[in-house]
């Protein structure tokens, strides 16, 4: 039985791959948002990671890892770093020691890609009790997508049975709770048997606040946008085939970085309703979504979640999302076939032709932002935390 559902000024060891940094991903940055959240909310936290760097108020430790893999490297050293990063016997000492000299009263793990599953097997061999946040499929696929040329495959590759074989087998020696930021990724692991139903639930993604305001759009005069990384999988060349085919009041506009951003800025000289922004900081990310009728999220591989949906969502800003992943559980979102241009153009005409809908919609996720709010998903974290730091 749980003997409570909260924390109350604990030690909490967080265990991530790396700090947020140029290209890092959303789950490096929300770790270690969350373990800033944490030490000033009274908790002793001390955060394990992979990379240089601090984070203020934050015992950070370094622990070793595996080299970046160069994305050009010979098909044979991909396969043979991949076999390498499944068990660091050096990251289970370290972290082995370092949690038997200092045991806090509950592990949170988050990202073991680069420090790998030994991470799993130290938190086991120091008997503390664990949780785990999931916030890809890094336990049962290689690439992490549970996607292969842009199509779902269910980790069945060779290496993807591997490295979950040995994730997952490390992982089951203490596990307590399993968190996921959606049903989809939840259901997912339940599925390949990595927790028990009663030890896995869906704690969704929370955002802080932002500029919030209800959308009234003018019709023929729709404002779009994307904010995220500028690639393949994301789903960039579809909005910019939609982007094409925009009446000629609309607009796109587009932030973020990655390998399409030449793509992005030729689209921007070529059509003067594109207009990209780059990389964008927080106060930059508020007054680029603040210009917005819409936010559209047209990934093409198993979406988790996304942070810009709630991030969105605080703001009262209505989401057209694909139908990979969790996507279609973001509030109040319109549905359209990944990866077909004109599906989305449709979408998006739909809610410029009755303007009404997407007001409603924006309406709905104003009465509704606290549930969006990442104060709320703290609670909820501390309180998974909470029910496994008292396991009995």
């Amino acid at each position: 039985m749980f003997q409570r559902e909260s924390l109350a000024e604990v030690q909490i060891a967080l265990i991530s791959n790396f700090l947020p940094g140029p290209g890092s991903g959303g789950a490096e940055r929300y770790a270690a948002m969350l373990a800033d959240t944490l030490a000033q909310g009274g908790h002793e936290v001390t955060f394990y990671t992979g990379s240089d760097g601090d984070i203020p108020g934050v015992k950070c430790q370094r622990l070793p890892c595996m080299p970046e893999l160069d994305p050009i490297a010979h098909r044979l050293r991909k396969a043979t770093w991949h076999v390498q990063e499944q068990w660091l016997p050096t990251v289970h000492r370290a972290l082995a020691r370092a949690l038997k000299a200092n045991p806090p009263d509950v592990v949170h793990s988050h990202e073991p890609q680069m420090l790998s599953a030994a991470v799993f097997s130290a938190i086991a061999s120091a008997h503390l009790p664990h949780v785990h946040t999931t916030h890809d499929f890094n336990l049962l696929c290689a690439r992490v997508t549970m996607t292969k040329a842009g199509r779902p495959c269910g980790g069945s590759c060779l290496e993807c049975r591997l490295q979950r074989t040995i994730r997952v087998g490390a992982l089951q020696r203490r596990l307590d709770l399993l968190l996921a930021p959606s049903d989809f990724v939840r259901d997912r692991h339940l599925e390949h048997g990595v927790v028990s139903p009663q030890r896995a639930m869906t704690i969704r993604h929370g955002a802080a606040p932002g500029k919030r305001r209800l959308r009234r759009p003018v019709t023929g005069h729709l404002r779009v946008g994307f904010l995220g990384a500028l690639s393949d999988h994301k789903g960039v060349p579809t909005l910019l085939r939609a982007a094409a085919a925009m009446p000629v009041g609309w607009s796109l506009a587009i932030a973020g970085a990655g390998p399409l951003a030449d793509e992005v800025r030729a689209a921007c000289a070529n059509d003067r309703r594109i207009a990209f922004a780059g990389e964008l900081d927080a106060a930059e990310r508020d007054a680029f979504l603040d210009q917005l009728d819409v936010i559209v999220i047209p990934s093409e591989w198993e979406e988790p979640a996304t942070l810009v949906a709630v991030e969105a969502a605080v703001r009262g800003l209505p989401a057209v999302v694909s139908n990979r992943g969790g996507l279609p559980e973001t509030p109040q979102a319109k549905v359209f076939a990944a990866g077909d241009s004109q599906a989305l153009l449709a979408a998006l005409s739909e809610l410029d032709r009755v303007p009404s809908i997407l007001t409603s919609c924006s309406e709905a996720l104003l009465n509704s932002s606290a549930a969006y709010m990442w104060s709320t998903h703290v609670k909820a974290v501390e309180a998974a935390l909470g029910r496994a730091a008292t396991r009995t």
